[in-house]
């Protein structure tokens, strides 16, 4: 009998110690099981904020949007106070940007920041008014409009955020 409860007392010990460790790895790439990822885009799919990635705060990400109709959102809780988005183009093509930074929402989500027409380089300022889930929505506007296939546009952004 003592065996079999040390081995069991051994036994949830180790599972807890396994799910502890699971929960303090950041998420960085979810991904949705019925959509495959594109070859140059490892966020795909990302295209609704239920299956896009919770990104971290100083950490670098490298993502395209891939077709005409592509759009990439990236989840992030934040506290009150300043965030900043530092974006770089990672290509020349023509078509320009969107981003806007959105509160989670039963709907659509509230706009606390937009920025249209991106041609460049680019850092949002952006003041979070209250704790909570958010996200960064990234799409070509201009692109969505355009018939002709499009190449993939590369981008890479930062995030500094109060955590």
């Amino acid at each position: 009998m003592k065996k079999i409860v040390a081995s069991l007392l051994s036994l949830s010990l180790v599972l807890s110690a396994s799910v502890s460790a699971l929960a303090a790895e950041p998420a960085k790439s979810l991904k949705a099981p019925q959509k495959a990822a594109s070859a140059n885009d490892p966020y795909e799919p990302n295209d609704d904020p239920a299956f896009a990635p919770y990104i971290n705060s100083n950490t670098a990400y490298t993502a395209a949007i891939n077709h005409n109709r592509d759009a990439d959102f990236f989840n992030f809780y934040a506290k009150p106070g300043n965030f900043t988005l530092a974006f770089s183009r990672l290509s020349s093509s023509k078509h320009t940007f969107t981003i806007l930074v959105r509160k989670q929402g039963e709907t659509k989500g509230e706009t606390i920041k937009s920025e249209f027409g991106i041609k460049g380089n680019t850092t949002l300022s952006v003041n979070i008014p209250e704790e909570g889930n958010y996200y960064i929505y990234l799409f070509s506007t201009d692109a969505a409009f355009d018939t002709t296939p499009i190449n993939p546009m590369p981008y890479t952004f930062k995030a500094f955020f109060n955590q």
